[in-house]
């Protein structure tokens, strides 16, 4: 006598209603691919009250979400960068109003950005520093 062998149908069921999640599952990393995550240190003695970012030399300043304002003495936060690449100019305008622009930031190694006292007399521009 043959015997029959039959593909249980809970197990198609199953197997079909698990497709779309993998599928959704393995493109969610292509979505997410151009966010960075940059830890902020302020070590100046004023809050930071806006944050932008840019492509570096471009000077096209975007805003960045930054929710509260950083303040000063060690404070920090981390704030999402919606990009391709690793490298940006960020701007900081203080609760003074002064701005300082750190120039060709490489977020994808750094641990943290540090946010040093600006210069009071000098031009608003310097290099990054880390963690």
């Amino acid at each position: 006598m043959r015997q029959r062998h039959c593909f249980p149908i809970a197990a198609l069921v199953a197997v079909l209603m698990v497709l779309p999640a993998m599928r959704a599952a393995a493109a969610e990393p292509a979505a997410s691919a151009g966010i960075r995550y940059l830890a902020l240190v302020n070590r100046a003695h004023d809050s930071i009250d806006r944050l932008e970012v840019a492509e570096p030399g471009s000077g096209r300043f975007q805003d960045v979400a930054l929710g509260e304002a950083v303040r000063g003495g060690g404070d920090s936060s981390t704030v999402e960068l919606h990009g391709v690449g690793c490298r940006y100019d960020v701007r900081f305008t203080f609760r003074t109003g002064q701005k300082m622009v750190y120039e060709n930031v490489d977020v994808c190694g750094l641990q943290a950005l540090r946010v040093q006292r600006p210069p009071r007399d000098q031009l608003d521009r310097r290099h990054a520093t880390t963690l």
